[in-house]
């Protein structure tokens, strides 16, 4: 799913090839999707010129004149992209007046697509309740520090990926966070030393910086706005990686179920 890498790459590439451009038509082809119906969508976005992009998490803010802006999360399959032509099957698409049209699609329930005045973006349903973003100058070592010793009791993978914790990070990241840092992702919070969560703190930048340099990860719908997919989840060394050799020890990568979700990890590396 797009995690806060490939979000972050879809705020900068929207800032970069869509800011100034003017909204001449609008499809809103699954209203469930969105908060309002299909003719009020498409009569408060006709006319609006995009802004900027800005990110909360994995959610993506596009901001428009006249004071609206879009709220994008694209939970685990959804995609967006620039096209020539509005394609027919897709679940949103906003054509511009220089004909270019900007698709939104593969959004599961549980994603949207809302229209929402920009003044209350942070007070919106799938925002309020996000906590500190994991790019976000104040996540210092010494917040995430905070942080893991405030969920003593909870398994350190869970804490990476509850979104009400710190926001941002998915299945993926956790997982490839936690083999740079050799940290398993069962342990409790409690039984972490300070310099194992230090060590995780400066995993999660390591995994970033490596995830640009290959254009984040497309191990299912992500792809940039002009239709490339990153790579780095050909690079992955734990993460979907079951049964396969460890790359750092040669032993055999495992799963566990943490929080009802595959966790992959290496039991010789990680302790």
């Amino acid at each position: 799913m797009p995690e806060v890498i490939e979000v972050d790459f879809l705020r900068e590439e929207v800032s970069n090839l869509l800011k100034g451009k003017e909204i001449c038509e609008v499809s809103l082809k699954k209203a469930s999707l969105s908060n309002m119906s299909e003719v009020n969508f498409s009569d408060i976005l006709k006319g609006k010129h995009i802004t900027g992009a800005r990110r909360k998490g994995k959610v993506l803010i596009i901001d428009l004149s006249g004071g609206f802006s879009i709220l994008i999360h694209f939970l685990l399959t959804g995609f967006m992209r620039i096209y020539k032509e509005c394609p027919n099957d897709i679940q949103v698409s906003i054509r511009f007046c220089d004909g270019i049209c900007l698709g939104i699609g593969g959004i599961m329930m549980g994603g949207f697509v809302k229209v929402v005045p920009s003044e209350s973006i942070f007070a919106e349903e799938g925002v309020k309740e996000l906590g500190i973003d994991v790019l976000d100058p104040c996540f210092t070592a010494e917040k995430f520090a905070q942080i893991v010793r405030l969920n003593r009791n909870k398994r350190i993978k869970a804490v990476l990926m509850d979104q009400h914790i710190i926001a941002g990070l998915g299945n993926a990241y956790s997982d490839e966070i936690l083999f740079q840092a050799r940290v398993r992702p069962d342990r409790k919070c409690s039984t972490l030393r300070d310099e194992e969560i230090l060590a995780i703190y400066k995993s999660i930048g390591k995994v970033f910086e490596e995830s640009r340099s290959y254009g984040g990860e497309s191990e299912l719908s992500f792809v940039h706005l002009d239709g490339r997919r990153g790579e780095f989840h050909e690079h992955f060394k734990v993460h979907k990686q079951e049964n396969k050799d460890c790359p750092e020890c040669g032993g055999k990568i495992v799963v566990m179920k943490i929080g009802g979700r595959g966790s992959y990890f290496c039991p010789n590396c990680q302790k």
